[in-house]
């Protein structure tokens, strides 16, 4: 019943004919088709069609050159730019406006004597912003503008650094004068020390904080990872990666402990350990070896699907007689392939780095990249995740991590026997028997050492998503760079520069560039420097008044005068806190709102912190964190701070009235001059308009003055601290931040009964509401 009752509603029932006639099908609609193709060639928008490209394709000289559009839509923007009447063609150049250099290699060298460049250089050069940071040429941004991009690829897909610019260093020694000459650069208390029994096998990557010899808690130099070469025999290899901007300082304090005179000079150093001090020259040997590897990062969860793609192990050590160094290493017998080939194949179909064991080292032998890239760029998909075993998840070889790229008198040959693009891509086409496809079994193309190690990502489950962040770290010979990054990139990798490596900081609320480091230091400065630069090119007008805004340092946190307001005490050098039980104390503290314990040097101590914003408002670098009154937390909405006298604005005005009336009249004198004769100018030459600097000096001063005595007490809330990094965070979905705040400020929030704080940015009077947590891998 319901049924016809459902059928008379649509006209009755309708049965379907088996097949259709097509041309009576067209013919019936030759209407509708002819209307589409009317509005295909004269469409109604306004719209150009290298507008309808997405943005990350579109160039400013595709508005007259149709060659930069696709090939489908030449024609079409062809056709608008004959309507819009075609630009003139300009004449012809000379041909040594064109001319490339007789050598270019040679030029390219002569271009690296100032920074140091990549083996990628090339490849981002035309691709992104590059800057000049720590002595290299190194990428920024890409120029596509893709920030929440690079952020998709990071947390949903891979993103993809060229960290070669880590410089390697080569420990060689025994392991108990290697424990003992580090045991004064670093402490148990950070975390696990440099010979603990998880990084002495050589399975796991290690970190520790390093710091001058014998001064903790001050003279921090950075974070530094290392890794040990798994050997049977008494002698181990230790290799240190070290970040450029602590290289220098961190090569030096290494030499200072070799060094037998100021050894010999340190009498406060027991007798029992002054033994093996004095014997660092001899049993341990140390050698900087910048540029020996490359070391690319994949960050996020397809990370892995990447690799699985892009790397082919070898299983036999038949397979390998045609790479030549293989006769260059001095343990043939420890190459492990078909155990590390093995569990490869198991975890190769894993959906992410994070659930593999953490800082996990792998060493693979694998075919020439070139053979497993792509015709075209395919996203890299994970398959059959049903076939991975938890056993394959818990348990691992042995030998994992056992792997020839660690001896170093293979590099060269490698390097030497590596086929060069041109000849890789004639020695395919003359030995393929169907077209598009690649042997990978090709003996006469050679294989290649690396080394895989995992990083587990965010561990701060308290406060961020647990396991952003994970990924690889794939560690290869010089020489292979361009090869395993371009295969990479084909495999869907977006690559990212040193803008997003400061991102994936903050979004996994890590301290990047500590303040209390001389790198961290150095970073401040810079940004200061173009903060500054940045604010006085804007005409007066548009400054932002700090001193009405009570803002007394808005470029750089001064950190020392702070923690003077704090202690009422002159404090000539400050920590921040990394003891790993402390600051576990401290959250407890915070969470439950109890006093906090006392501490040696609290005076000059500083605790960084993880800020996230109550509603909306978003936090920028260097805002204000104060201290809450009573009241403040139920009235936020209205709390604002008041605006403030500027005692300088006068000031400021007469001297700017004198100095036009003073160009006035030296604008006068030149011209007497000229007409006399005695000034002559050459109107070939650029005029330089050259402004008295001690003018410029003395209204920079009035704007914002440099001598900040106190800064606790300068607006109508305690500052309690600072911010060194504030964004949007995309993985929380609200704003966030990283500051620092001192302990003893820290003490008197929790003595109020508040564990939340104030924020406040440099540009306004709005008080904000946040939230605060410890960081605890600062």
């Amino acid at each position: 019943m319901e049924e016809s009752q459902f059928d008379s509603t649509l006209g009755g029932t309708e049965h379907l004919p088996n097949s259709a006639n097509s041309l009576k099908f067209a013919s019936s609609r030759s209407i509708e088709i002819a209307a589409m193709t009317e509005s295909i060639f004269r469409p109604s928008n306004t719209k150009l069609i290298f507008q309808s490209l997405p943005v990350h394709m579109r160039r400013r000289v595709m508005s007259h050159n149709c060659k930069r559009l696709p090939r489908k839509l030449r024609e079409g923007h062809l056709e608008q730019l004959k309507k819009s009447g075609l630009p003139p063609k300009q004449k012809r150049p000379s041909r040594k406006y064109r001319r490339r250099p007789a050598n270019l290699l040679e030029e390219y060298n002569r271009r690296q004597k100032r920074n140091i460049w990549l083996e990628t250089h090339i490849w981002h050069a035309k691709r992104f912003h590059m800057i000049e940071r720590w002595g290299h040429r190194l990428a920024h941004a890409p120029c596509d503008k893709a920030f929440r991009a690079c952020y998709r690829a990071s947390s949903a897909h891979c993103l993809l650094q060229d960290i070669s610019y880590y410089t390697p260093i080569k420990v060689t020694g025994r392991p108990e004068y290697i424990q003992e000459m580090f045991s004064c650069l670093s402490t148990p208390v950070t975390g696990l020390g440099i010979c603990a029994k998880a990084y002495m096998t050589g399975n796991r990557e290690g970190t520790i904080h390093m710091y001058k010899a014998n001064s903790y808690p001050y003279g921090y130099i950075g974070k530094v990872t290392f890794i040990w070469v798994p050997s049977d025999s008494s002698a181990r290899t230790l290799w240190l990666f070290v970040h450029p901007a602590q290289a220098n300082q961190i090569e030096s304090v290494l030499a200072d402990l070799l060094c037998s005179d100021i050894k010999s000079s340190n009498n406060e150093i027991p007798e029992k350990r002054r033994k093996l001090v004095n014997n660092y020259s001899e049993q341990v040997k140390i050698k900087v070896l910048p540029g020996i590897f490359n070391r690319f990062r994949l960050t996020g969860p397809n990370s892995h699907a990447v690799l699985a793609h892009s790397l082919k192990s070898v299983d036999n050590i038949e397979k390998l007689k045609s790479s030549q160094w293989l006769s260059c290493l001095n343990q043939k017998s420890e190459l492990y392939l078909k155990e590390n080939h093995d569990y490869w194949q198991d975890i190769k179909y894993c959906s992410s780095p994070s659930q593999l064991s953490s800082r996990l080292i792998l060493g693979l032998v694998v075919r020439d990249p070139r053979l497993s890239r792509p015709s075209k760029r395919t996203k890299a998909q994970t398959e059959n995740n049903d076939q991975i075993s938890v056993k394959s998840l818990l348990h691992f070889p042995k030998s994992i991590s056992h792997s020839p790229l660690w001896d170093t008198n293979a590099h060269e040959a490698i390097k030497t026997n590596k086929l060069s693009n041109l000849q890789f891509t004639n020695h395919v086409r003359k030995t393929q028997l169907v077209p598009g496809t690649v042997y990978l079994e090709d003996p006469a193309v050679q294989s290649v050492p690396v080394v895989l190690v995992q990083r587990p990502g965010s561990q701060e489950s308290i406060y961020k998503k647990l396991g952003y962040g994970s990924g690889w770290d794939i560690i290869v010979p010089s020489g292979y760079g361009v090869p395993f990054w371009h295969t990479f990139i084909m495999f869907g990798g977006r690559s990212g520069g040193l803008r997003e490596t400061e991102s994936l900081a903050f979004e996994m609320g890590e301290c990047y560039m500590p303040p209390d480091s001389n790198a961290g230091r150095e970073e401040e400065k810079r940004i200061e420097s173009e903060l500054r630069e940045r604010y006085f090119k804007l005409p007066p007008s548009k400054r932002v008044n700090y001193t009405k805004l009570a803002v007394n340092s808005p470029f750089i946190p001064p950190w020392k005068v702070l923690l003077k307001d704090w202690s009422n005490t002159t404090v000539e050098d400050f920590f921040i806190l990394r003891n790993k039980k402390l600051l576990d104390t401290l959250q407890d503290c915070l969470k439950q709102k109890k006093k906090l314990p006392e501490m040696e040097h609290a005076a000059q101590c500083l605790v960084a912190v993880y800020i996230q914003m109550h509603g909306k408002g978003n936090l920028k670098r260097h805002a204000l964190m104060c201290l809450p009154q009573s009241g403040d937390i139920g009235d936020i909405k209205n709390l604002f701070e008041p605006h403030h006298a500027d005692p300088h604005e006068k000031l400021r005005k007469q001297k700017r009235t004198l100095h036009l009336k003073n160009l006035k009249q030296w604008r006068r004198q030149r011209v007497k001059l000229r007409k006399k004769g005695v000034l002559t100018v050459n109107k070939t030459q650029k005029i330089c308009k050259k402004v008295p600097s001690e003018y410029v000096k003395s209204m920079r001063e009035l704007w914002v003055p440099s001598n900040t005595q106190t800064v606790r007490h300068s607006a109508a809330r305690e500052i309690v601290g600072y911010l060194s990094q504030g964004a949007f965070s995309f993985s929380e979905a609200k704003s966030c931040g990283i500051g620092y705040i001192p302990y003893i400020a820290l003490s008197t929030l929790l003595k109020s009964g508040h564990n939340q704080i104030l924020i406040r940015n440099t540009s306004s009077r709005k008080y904000r509401l946040a939230d605060l947590h410890i960081v605890k891998s600062g």
